[in-house]
């Protein structure tokens, strides 16, 4: 947990007893606008783990342009709880942070575990209506649009840092890890873009073909057979999920827990680019060996901006046109800056990134936004 002139600015951890809740809500800057960021759920999340993510929606906003400050809140349980025990802590969860809710100091989203059907539970709880329009719940292409808009941004992200890079995307192999909501949008987008997705990961084991995996056929799968969709594509080699980091490829995609890639395993990579479908999947000196390598590392909090950027255009009531739109050029303009100004300076391009987000927080007006400034000027940022 990272405690320093940034924040965090509220710590709030939760219990209710009577129904095995525990959670925990960080908001970890406010100086842009009122706090947002997601709510995941998983049995082994700590503070700690919540406390970072926050500070990766502090840096997102900060480094997309937008008027809001970075929190992030966490259930501690099995996602997969039966339905009724599940939405029972929803709901007590959306009690203890009622007061933040309602007065809109605190905004929330899916994240992993959490869809957008359990956050409108949330909010119910917290004795609100949820905020946002539906946007993310509408089926395109047999997905939730959900299952676009973040790996859409991750694919985006992948192709500018591969041109920055000297890399035409039709020569890029891509490994990735966790092919869920995420991982589908990203091996769905990459592959349209003429990219080799010749590896994916799920909870249920992993697989790779180096001349390339059929992505439609996955997609498919992963409808009918969940995580197990990697057991029932018949072609391509099973491997252990592990195992799928030290494969040969240009581009590499965590996809799942925080710090999967740290300071050790980075010597190991056989890759040129990585580039984080999760927030904060490599450490610090893991980022530092990845410079030293050679490996161009795009800082998860622009890779995965996406979902950040249209769940705005969800709540401005936009359409999926207009938040594929928000998605591609903003997270497109910030990635090719940082990148191509970190390629020129021979630096990190995570120094690179906190310089400009620093810089970005340091002459914020002393006067924060309210809520419904925010929404005017985001409004405009995205083009809606």
């Amino acid at each position: 947990m990272k405690h320093n002139e940034i924040g965090p600015e509220l710590i709030c951890e939760v219990w209710e007893p009577k129904c095995g809740l525990h959670g925990f809500l960080v908001v970890d800057n406010t100086t842009l606008g009122p706090a947002g960021g997601g709510t995941r759920m998983a049995p082994d999340l700590v503070v700690e783990e919540i406390a970072d993510l926050a500070r990766g929606m502090t840096f997102k906003f900060a480094i997309m342009g937008l008027p809001r400050g970075g929190s992030k809140a966490g259930i501690v349980g099995n996602p997969r709880l039966p339905p009724e025990e599940k939405i029972e802590l929803l709901h007590a969860f959306g009690r203890k942070i009622a007061l933040l809710l309602r007065e809109n100091e605190v905004s929330i989203g899916p994240d992993m575990g959490i869809d957008a059907g359990d956050v409108s539970e949330i909010y119910l709880g917290a004795g609100r209506k949820n905020p946002r329009s539906g946007l993310f719940q509408m089926v395109i292409e047999g997905d939730p649009a959900a299952f676009h808009f973040t790996g859409y941004g991750v694919a985006t992200a992948a192709t500018v840092a591969a041109s920055a890079a000297g890399i035409p995307v039709e020569e890029c192999r891509v490994i990735i890890e966790g092919f869920g909501q995420v991982g589908v949008g990203t091996a769905r987008y990459l592959s349209r873009a003429g990219a080799k997705v010749v590896a994916i990961s799920t909870l249920s084991g992993a697989i790779h073909d180096p001349q390339g995996l059929d992505v439609e056929t996955l997609i498919h799968l992963r409808r009918k057979h969940g995580d197990a969709c990697v057991l029932h594509y018949e072609k391509g080699k099973p491997l252990k999920s592990i195992d799928i980091y030290y494969l040969s490829a240009e581009v590499l995609i965590p996809g799942a827990r925080p710090y999967v890639i740290n300071a050790e395993n980075a010597q190991r990579l056989n890759c040129r680019i990585v580039c984080p479908a999760a927030n904060i999947a490599v450490t610090d000196l893991g980022q530092i060996e990845l410079h030293r390598r050679g490996i161009v590392y795009v800082p998860d909090y622009i890779a995965n901006a996406g979902g950040a950027l249209a769940s705005w255009v969800d709540f401005l009531g936009g359409n999926f046109e207009q938040g594929m739109s928000a998605v591609n050029r903003n997270i497109g303009a910030v990635c090719d800056r940082v990148i191509r100004r970190a390629l020129e300076l021979k630096t990190p391009a995570g120094i690179i990134a906190e310089q400009i987000v620093l810089q970005t927080l340091r002459e914020a007006p002393q006067k924060r936004l309210s809520f419904e400034e925010t929404q005017t000027k985001i409004r405009s940022l995205l083009g809606l």
